[in-house]
């Protein structure tokens, strides 16, 4: 009878390193980034939108501009007020998948926020825009086409009526005047742009023109950053700017003869808005104009207004929608 020998079984145990918990982070990091970098490229992204606290650094190479903004709430803070209550598990299961899919929801709007504010102030092109979003130790991609961006949609159809560059650039010395002015003094002026004819046709001046008689080779135009300073200096005058759409200065000082009936402005405005939002009614012709005030530029279109921008709070209304953005 073969004997029965009772062995105990051996097991071959493999040692295997745990990662360090910071490396980990760092590959993650790495890996993300370069599927960012790639997903600009091959898309042919316009802009990338970094969110929270990303090392911008290794986006360099990207030839795109590469934009932070504000840093949104987490969902960590959610599951932290989570942890603090006595719910069941089903349910923090439920809040928290609730929390993701807002948290998602947030992330999209944001970055199409984003993208209206950098566009309408000339910082990004028209196209795709990337958003890289981090919360805490998490992170998440966005891809966004600026083709179903109401918002983007609005400002293009400004850009229809005028050279986008001459649109662009007299936001961009608005802000400027806004938050400068002239020698620390307030500025409240207005810029009314395109239907050049008509608008002049609607309007007479308050004083000499500076601009009247011009020289054809000293052309003074918006687009030309070297008059700015010049401009700038002019809107301490009473009435409006006349400007083409191709951007030359035409006048300075204008008043606009409109019938200002009907037109439905924000209390508080004074005239010089009033009669900005009545040309655009009667004309094809775009207005931006400030308040001496705030500082507060306001753009109206077809007698409304389209966009607002408030440059020492950070804050953009677009179409009667809120949108909020470093830019200054």
């Amino acid at each position: 009878m073969d004997e029965i020998t009772n062995k105990p079984d051996v097991k071959a145990t493999i040692e295997t390193p745990i990662p360090n918990a910071s490396n980990t982070e760092d590959l993650c990091c790495t890996l993300i980034k370069d599927a960012v970098m790639n997903m600009a490229k091959q898309l042919g992204a316009v802009a990338v939108f970094t969110f929270g606290n990303v090392d911008i650094r290794p986006f360099r190479n990207l030839d795109i501009p590469v934009i932070d903004i504000t840093q949104i709430r987490t969902i960590l803070e959610k599951l932290t007020c989570l942890k603090n209550e006595k719910n069941e598990n089903q349910f923090q299961i439920r809040e928290i998948a609730e929390a993701i899919r807002t948290e998602a929801d947030k992330n999209a709007s944001l970055l199409m926020n984003a993208a209206a504010v950098e566009y309408s102030i000339g910082n990004i092109d028209y196209g795709i825009v990337i958003g890289l979003v981090r919360n805490q130790d998490s992170y998440s991609i966005v891809v966004h086409s600026m083709a179903e961006n109401e918002t983007v949609q609005i400002l293009r159809e400004c850009e229809k009526r005028v050279l986008p560059e001459t649109f662009r650039n007299v936001l961009q010395l608005s802000l400027s005047i806004a938050t400068k002015g002239r020698e620390g003094k307030k500025i409240g002026t207005a810029f009314i742009l395109g239907d050049e004819e008509e608008v002049l046709s609607r309007s007479h001046q308050m004083i000499i023109n500076p601009f009247r008689g011009q020289d054809p080779n000293f052309d003074v135009n918006v687009n030309k950053k070297k008059y700015w300073e010049t401009l700038t200096g002019f809107s301490q005058l009473d009435g409006v700017f006349i400007i083409s759409k191709t951007g030359k200065v035409l006048s300075a000082g204008r008043y606009l003869d409109v019938d200002t009936r009907d037109i439905h402005i924000e209390k508080g405005l004074g005239t010089r808005h009033l009669s900005s939002a009545s040309i655009t009614r009667d004309t094809n012709a775009i207005a931006v104009a400030i308040s001496e005030s705030g500082g507060t530029i306001r753009v109206y279109m077809d007698g409304k207004e389209v966009i607002m921008i408030e440059p020492g709070a950070s804050v953009v209304k677009i179409d009667g929608r809120l949108l909020q953005n470093s830019i200054s």
